[in-house]
C-alpha cells in the first residue's frame, strides 16, 4: 500500500508512538488529522510538521463518546475522508489484588477499548461506502495471555485484539484492510512511568518505522520488537500452571 497523499488519522498524536507516527508520515506526504487532549502539545506538533497547513487537529478525550461524534461529525462537514485510522491512544495502569477496583477496570476499557470502537462506529460507515480504507489498531504484546501487575491493562489489549480479528473476518471481501498493532515496551511517557524490567526496550523511532513499514507492505499483524514477540506468542502454548507459576516468580522478582 503506498502511503504518499493518504490522509491519516491518529489518536493519541500529542506524545510517544502517535507523535512520532505523525512526524515519519508526514515524509511519506501524509495528510494528518490529529487527535489528542492536550491541545498545546498538538500546536506544538503542528508547528514541527512540514505542509502544517494541511494537516487538522482536534482536541477530544476518546473515552467520551459525544467528544468522538462531534469530531467525526466535523470531519465529515468538512469533506474530510479518512483512508487510514490509526487508533493509537491508550493509558496503562498498575493492577494490585489488595487494592482491587472496577474503577480502574471501567477506566482503562474506556479509552483502550471503547475509544477505538467509537471511532470504528463513526467512520466505518464512509469506508463501506467507499470500499476502501485501513483500520490499524494499536494493541499490545500483553494482549497475549495475562501479565502480572496488569490485569486491566492485558483485559483491554487482549479484547481489542480479539475484536479487530473478528472485524477483519467480516470485513474480509471487502476493501477495507484490519490491521492489528503488537508493540512490546517502547519508549513513551506510559512506559516512563513504570520502574519495572523492560527486556527489549525499543526507541519510539525504530517502532514507528516497524509500523509504517508494516502497513506499506499490508501485514494483518506489526508486531515487535520481534524476539519478544514470538516468545509472547510462543507462551500461549504453555500450560496454564507452569505459565501463572513462571509469571509469578517474575512478578516476585521486580
Amino acid at each position: 500500500m503506498k502511503l504518499d497523499g493518504k490522509t491519516v488519522l491518529i489518536t493519541g498524536a500529542s506524545s510517544g508512538i502517535g507523535r512520532e507516527l505523525a512526524r515519519q508520515l508526514t515524509e511519506k506526504n501524509c495528510r494528518l488529522v490529529l487527535i489528542a487532549r492536550r491541545e498545546e502539545r498538538l500546536q506544538e506538533l503542528l508547528k514541527t510538521l512540514p505542509g502544517k497547513s494541511e494537516h487538522v487537529y482536534f482536541i477530544c478525550d476518546v473515552a467520551n463518546q459525544e467528544q468522538v461524534t462531534a469530531v467525526c461529525r466535523k470531519l465529515h462537514e468538512d469533506g474530510i475522508t479518512i483512508d487510514i485510522m490509526v487508533l493509537n491512544a491508550g493509558v496503562s495502569r498498575y493492577f494490585l489484588v489488595k487494592d482491587f477496583s472496577v474503577e480502574d477496570f471501567r477506566y482503562t476499557f474506556a479509552v483502550n477499548f471503547f475509544g477505538v470502537l467509537y471511532f470504528i462506529e463513526q467512520l466505518l460507515p464512509a469506508m463501506l461506502q467507499r470500499n476502501a480504507g485501513t483500520i490499524a489498531v494499536v494493541s499490545s504484546l500483553t494482549g497475549y495471555r495475562g501479565m502480572p501487575k496488569a490485569a486491566s491493562y492485558a483485559a483491554s489489549k487482549a479484547a481489542l485484539s480479539n475484536f479487530i480479528e473478528s472485524l477483519r473476518i467480516d470485513l474480509w471481501k471487502t476493501g477495507i484492510k484490519c490491521v492489528l498493532i503488537s508493540p512490546g515496551f517502547v519508549k513513551s511517557e506510559m512506559t516512563g512511568d513504570s520502574s519495572s524490567p523492560k527486556p527489549f526496550f525499543m526507541d519510539t523511532d525504530k517502532a514507528v518505522q516497524r509500523i509504517i513499514r508494516g502497513l506499506e507492505n499490508e501485514k494483518t499483524e506489526i508486531h515487535f520488537p520481534r524476539r519478544l514477540s514470538w516468545l509472547a506468542k510462543f507462551s500461549r502454548l504453555f500450560p496454564d500452571k507452569f505459565y501463572a507459576r513462571l509469571m509469578y516468580n517474575k512478578r516476585k522478582a521486580e
